[in-house]
């Protein structure tokens, strides 16, 4: 059992009551499915095994996002599938945060802010990309949103894990960067950023342009770029926030029906140390990191994108990348693998339907 789950089940009803009426949609529903993720009410099976004759039972995933219990498996194949797909070019890690101004608009208006934090960003990188002085070449590249702090604060930014080169606007030629350690001036990057903001955050919602103080379109935005060697480490890293959420059981230290303790490492003195909140914030904190539905973490854009595979082949081919073809990946079904004697030797010999209790089966 997940002890993160756990406390989500335990004390979402009562959050519910006590706060659903200021609470999203999607947060609601989000609340909804952990809480019935691998329960009756999800339905399930009934298996037997042809090792031991014994029969369990197995519930049904929600594979909602935003459910600590889900998301595992999906994980690791598109991981899988995201390091096969490494250049071998070096990668760099440049990551784009909203300021403090735009914060609180940003979780009213999260289906708007977030959206447009993408296309601000990634316009920014590829028009400085463009440059003859620069680089020259079209970008391509994959992003990742994140919303949250290691203290489960609200902090939106959106992490890019970009190949050092570009493919040159005649396609003929792969314009690659110069130094492996460095690949676009930050402050450049910062100042298109925040001119791509303003003009798209004018564009489509102009009545939440005018609650942004002027001071905030003239400040210094937030741009980190930094190499990131192979890319293999930066993608791993940012793997655990594709199909998971904003704390993982690992950092659970205990909770009750008060409160929550968990660690977390100090960005500044890269020390571990402990955090205590009241049950109720921590519900908070969690929940508002549920992302509007609809709205995707992972975007990829230039010749990433997946109806760019054109460009993508004549990357490749400037490269010199080798085509290997691969067995498919043996998938293990761990759901057939028998908790008495332990051998994937379950078969299915019952489909439950879902119910709001147990089944009669199981009271016997």
């Amino acid at each position: 059992m997940s002890a993160l789950a756990d406390f989500l089940s335990r004390h979402a009803p009562g959050y519910l009551q006590r706060h659903g009426g200021q609470m999203a949609r999607a947060q609601v529903r989000a609340l909804g499915a952990i809480t019935r993720c691998r329960t009756p009410a999800m339905g399930g099976q009934r298996y037997h095994c042809t090792a031991c004759a014994k029969e369990s039972f197995g519930w049904h995933s929600c594979h909602h996002r935003a459910c600590p219990r889900c998301g595992g498996a999906e994980t690791a194949a598109w991981t899988r599938q995201q390091l096969e797909r490494l250049l071998p070019v070096p990668y760099f890690l440049v990551t784009f945060t909203l300021p403090d101004a735009l914060r609180q608009l940003t979780r009213e208006r999260p289906e708007v802010l977030l959206d447009l934090l993408f296309q601000a960003s990634a316009r920014a990188l590829q028009a400085t990309a463009a440059e003859p002085r620069l680089l020259g070449g079209e970008l391509g590249f994959m992003g990742v949103l994140q919303t949250w702090t290691r203290q489960l604060l609200y902090h939106p930014h959106v992490h890019y894990i970009v190949p050092g080169g570009g493919l040159r606007p005649d396609r003929a030629r792969w314009m690659k960067c110069r130094n492996p350690e460095w690949f676009l001036p930050g402050p450049v990057l910062s100042a298109r950023f925040r001119e791509q903001m303003e003009v798209a955050l004018r564009a489509a919602a102009p009545e939440l342009h005018a609650r942004v103080p002027a001071d905030c379109w003239r400040g210094k935005w937030v741009v980190d770029c930094k190499a990131a060697g192979s890319g293999e480490a930066a993608l791993k890293y940012l793997a655990r926030y594709v199909h998971r959420t904003a704390i993982s059981d690992e950092r659970i230290l205990e909770t009750n029906e008060e409160s929550v303790r968990f660690k977390y490492t100090d960005s500044k003195t890269k020390q571990v140390r402990e955090c205590t909140v009241a049950a109720d914030e921590f519900m908070r904190r969690y929940l508002q990191h549920v992302l509007p539905e609809g709205l995707h973490r992972v975007r990829y854009f230039g010749w990433m994108h997946p109806a760019a595979r054109r460009r993508r082949c004549v990357v490749e081919t400037l490269l010199s990348v080798k085509i290997v073809v691969r067995p498919p990946a043996v998938v293990v079904e761990w759901h057939l693998r028998c908790p008495h004697c332990e051998q994937f030797a379950l078969v299915v010999v019952a489909r439950l339907k879902p119910c709001r209790g147990p089944p009669r089966c199981l009271a016997a």
